[in-house]
């Protein structure tokens, strides 16, 4: 996808997030999961690379031009742990299943499971 492409699939995806945003603030209690539904039925229709991309660049543009020089640090972190709370929801804990579904030693698995507050 070329830039402009790219620029006006992100403007998509941040509209459609934009959208949900002000209708889940206007909601409360029991309607909250409706949103939430509808939130993940409408993001299915994009790559969770699109959607990564644009958080990201709406991070950057919040930040300005202050870039933390362990930036790379900082966006692995907030990507890993929900990968790693997913991961270990849907394997029922088992760090031995999940290492091997990650591709990662599981002692390395307990490390990150203790940088990240998760009980071992």
């Amino acid at each position: 996808m070329d830039h402009l492409g790219s620029s006006l699939h992100n403007s998509h995806v941040a509209k459609e997030i934009q959208d949900l945003d002000v209708a889940a603030a206007t909601l409360k209690g029991d309607h909250a999961s409706q949103i939430d539904h509808e939130l993940a039925s409408r993001l299915d229709k994009h790559s969770l690379e699109a959607i990564v991309e644009l958080k990201i660049s709406r991070f950057l543009d919040q930040i300005g031009t202050f870039y933390p020089e362990d930036l790379h640090t900082l966006i692995m972190k907030k990507v890993e742990k929900p990968l790693l709370s997913q991961i270990l929801r849907r394997t029922g804990g088992n760090q031995v299943h999940a290492s091997k579904i990650l591709g990662i030693n599981r002692n390395t698995l307990r490390k990150k499971m203790k940088l990240y507050g998760f009980s071992t």
